[in-house]
């Protein structure tokens, strides 16, 4: 839960939490930023962090933030939100046998898929042979799914590497999802045949907004999974009035599970997709009584609004520890809730494993609108040195889809006075980075299927 003041001078500013019944919130549970001048005038954070057991049983509905300013003292009342509970529902996909590639040791992917949970947090691991594995693995963050009776449910996807040696060594791979606290695992291996019979899915996939700014088109994709054979199987996709699109169907070869997997792709303009037309994956085969559809559509009702960045130093505390330094990169108030966020230092892209962005958050007092952090850590060093570290933002609400921010410690104090010159000066430089990131993250993108 957090807390913005803004538009206050001088800088000198405190935040205090309370629980409905006025008793104080701890301090181990309370995260306050520096201030940050912007536009001529500063603006603070804090956040408080509540154990799942305080939120789920407490009888509180909301905590009181108080801020006290030489100028005066405000408060306002933060409900709190308690999701439903909803468990996971875990499978994870085995790669075909021709996935594995690569010069010297081939490798190929083992996919976990978390979906139709809430409330949205959730961990996931991977185990082999009950040992759990610290590498090769690349999680995703978690995002909204479907609504079930109203409540929004969650999913996410975990993609475990693994050398073709250790998948045919008939190792047991797990994946691990906690949920709520409790554990759920599934198990596969290369020796696993099940003998139960396994019903057709289907899945849509709607387009990314990164897809969307790199193609400058609407990738609709449908995956089936459990095939029994391929020979009957037709997937196609239709407009809201009928008329079929273009459809390139890709097959997998059997798994070891004795099933195969296919995906159905179809692009439409960019101003087709957006305007909320409705478009329906249609799948046959001769193992369904009748065909399976499922449609798709972006929401009509959600309305764009532009997000707004701040970039926030390390702290003082933390820094005098000289261990690490954190730089936290908020983006609020923005929708629709399709967001990308990216560091860079000295202009190149910085690993994916030196930061974590939250999942996109509805905004407590800002029905409809999101928000979601990004926290990168470097070495207490580098700070120190005077590195400069750059927060690319991405939303189709933004003027030219993308935007950044920098900081550096010269700069702790003055991003605000920054924060213009990147708007006037460097849009397009902005774009052309977004571009080649996303480019670079494409062509790493492994290739389970062959063209039917």
């Amino acid at each position: 839960m957090g807390c913005l003041a803004r538009d206050f001078l001088p800088s000198s500013i405190t935040f205090s939490w309370n629980y409905q019944n006025t008793s104080e919130v701890g301090n181990r549970d309370i995260k306050n930023f520096p201030s940050v001048l912007r536009e001529g005038k500063y603006v603070a954070t804090s956040q408080v962090f509540l154990p799942s057991v305080d939120v789920l049983q407490g009888s509180d509905e909301y905590l009181t933030c108080k801020v006290k300013h030489s100028n005066g003292e405000k408060s306002v009342k933060v409900p709190i939100l308690v999701p439903a509970e909803l468990p996971p529902n875990v499978t994870v996909f085995i790669p075909p046998r021709d996935a594995f590639s690569g010069n010297g040791q081939r490798t190929s992917q083992l996919v976990c898929q978390a979906k139709g949970f809430s409330p949205q947090q959730i961990s996931v691991s991977w185990l082999r042979d009950g040992k759990r594995l610290e590498s090769g693995i690349d999680t995703g963050r978690v995002e909204a799914d479907d609504k079930v009776s109203g409540v929004v449910t969650y999913k996410v996807l975990s993609m475990l590497t693994i050398t073709e040696s250790a998948w045919l060594s008939q190792s047991v791979f797990t994946c691990q999802v906690e949920h709520n606290g409790v554990v759920s695992e599934k198990n596969v291996s290369s020796m696993c045949t099940p003998n139960s019979p396994v019903s057709i899915s289907i899945f849509t996939i709607p387009p990314s907004f990164a897809s969307i700014f790199l193609t400058k088109l609407a990738k609709l994709s449908c995956l089936v999974t459990d095939l029994a054979t391929y020979d009957s199987l037709t997937i196609s996709w239709t407009r809201q009035n009928g008329e079929p699109l273009k459809t390139h169907t890709n097959i997998s070869e059997s798994h070891p599970n004795i099933t195969f997997s296919a995906m159905g792709e179809a692009t439409v303009c960019v101003e087709d997709w957006e305007s909320g037309e409705q478009f329906t994956c249609t799948v046959t085969h001769t193992d369904l009584p009748s065909p399976l559809k499922k449609t798709i559509s972006r929401p009509k009702e959600v309305a764009k609004h532009m997000p707004s960045v701040y970039v926030l130093p390390p702290s003082r505390e933390q820094l005098s520890l000289r261990e690490s330094a954190s730089v936290t990169c908020l983006v609020k108030g923005f929708s629709p809730p399709d967001v990308f966020v990216q560091w860079l230092q000295k202009g190149q892209p910085m690993s994916p494993d030196s930061y974590v962005t939250s999942a996109p958050t509805p905004e407590p007092q800002a029905p409809g609108l999101y928000f979601v952090h990004s926290t990168l850590t470097v070495s207490e060093e580098d700070w120190s040195a005077g590195e400069t570290y750059t927060c690319v933002v991405g939303h189709e609400a933004l003027p030219h889809m993308v935007t950044e921010r920098s900081v550096d410690k010269s700069t702790e104090g003055e991003v605000g006075a920054e924060e213009e010159g990147f708007e006037n000066l460097n849009t397009m430089a902005s774009t052309f980075i977004v571009l080649f990131l996303l480019s670079v993250f494409y062509s790493t993108t492994v290739t389970l299927f062959k063209v039917k």
